[in-house]
């Protein structure tokens, strides 16, 4: 999300792979997603939206008139699958159809009821904290974009 040019790149690739849907709008997770599902929703020339936090679920707010439209669900990495799960929801609950769903980047996987496209995706080692390896170096964990440890 620094580079907005290598963020074009993604959401071109992505484009290209969700051509076939008739997608009416993009939209993605709150922050990270809502970021991605605009510069999709660019490149498509779709609208977009994104699905806030509202206690434990996510919610479309702001007036987003996605009722009976088709719908792409978007984020930047797949992990665990819990917001777009999330924002799957969401758009259901506001009457939109979801069609497809798309994530620069897969780490994890998810089954969904519609499906997936990835641009890039990375088998990276997970590990419990007792048998991590910078853990037990003593190296401290950083965590980007939640203003680290």
């Amino acid at each position: 999300m620094e580079d907005p040019k290598l963020l074009r790149k993604f959401s071109e690739i992505l484009a290209r792979k969700l051509k076939d849907f008739d997608v009416e709008w993009v939209v993605g997770p709150f922050t990270g997603g809502a970021i991605f599902a605009y510069d999709l929703a660019s490149v498509m020339g779709v609208f977009s939206a994104y699905a806030e936090k509202e206690g434990e679920r996510r919610v479309l707010r702001r007036g987003y008139d996605i009722e009976n439209r088709r719908v792409a669900i978007v984020d930047d990495v797949l992990t665990t699958g819990k917001s777009l799960r999330e924002t799957y929801s969401a758009v259901l609950e506001a009457g939109g159809i979801p069609v497809v769903c798309g994530v620069m980047i897969k780490r994890g996987e998810i089954s969904l009821e519609v499906p997936l496209f990835f641009v890039l995706e990375l088998n990276l080692p997970v590990f419990k904290p007792e048998d991590c390896p910078l853990c037990k170096a003593g190296i401290p964990l950083e965590i980007r974009g939640k203003g680290g440890l």
